[in-house]
């Protein structure tokens, strides 16, 4: 594991097991905002935002694309379940040793999309294409371990290896 994180060394995307070529250097993963209920009362000194354990807003990713092609379009289909995984190596130092050293990076994202951006077209330009798919599953993985996991549809919420919402769907 890194001591000292740096940056990120190299990734790939894939979709159905396949490399998606023609993505810009860059994506903007999903923010993870849970749910609140307001809570007031006698005993509790006033209002209260309570989390709701496991639940969380609209989780969104946009995939960028240098120009238009194949893969945006045939993502785009609102009916599919879209399944990607980006894959990479994240770069640190320890301080120790002062040697570079990596921590694999595995990220499952799947939903279905929610908007489709064609981009601009420009001679000797770039598209700047783009989608967005409102995802209902997303997975962190780092060295193996799960760091992150929300799957709306099974009721599942994992940090850090802790299944969050087991003792819930037990109770279910």
């Amino acid at each position: 594991m890194i001591k000292v994180p740096q940056v990120v060394n190299r990734y790939n995307v894939y979709r159905g097991g396949n490399k998606l070529i023609g993505l810009s250097g860059e994506i903007t993963l999903p923010t993870i905002t849970y749910l609140v209920d307001s809570q007031e009362g006698a005993g509790t000194g006033g209002n209260l935002d309570v989390p709701v354990v496991g639940l969380t807003d609209n989780m969104e990713v946009q995939i960028n694309f240098l120009t238009v092609n194949r893969d945006l379009f045939s993502m785009a289909d609102p009916t599919g379940g879209e399944l990607l995984t980006i894959r990479g190596g994240l770069q640190g130092i320890d301080p120790a040793t002062q040697k570079i050293v990596y921590t694999s990076v595995a990220i499952t994202m799947g939903g279905t999309v929610s908007e489709i951006n064609p981009g601009t077209m420009k001679a000797g330009g770039k598209m700047d294409a783009s989608i967005k798919m409102n995802l209902t599953r997303y997975k962190v993985v780092l060295d193996d371990v799960v760091a992150l996991e929300i799957d709306k549809m099974n009721s599942i919420y994992t940090l850090n290896g802790k299944d969050i919402l087991k003792e819930v769907r037990d109770m279910c």
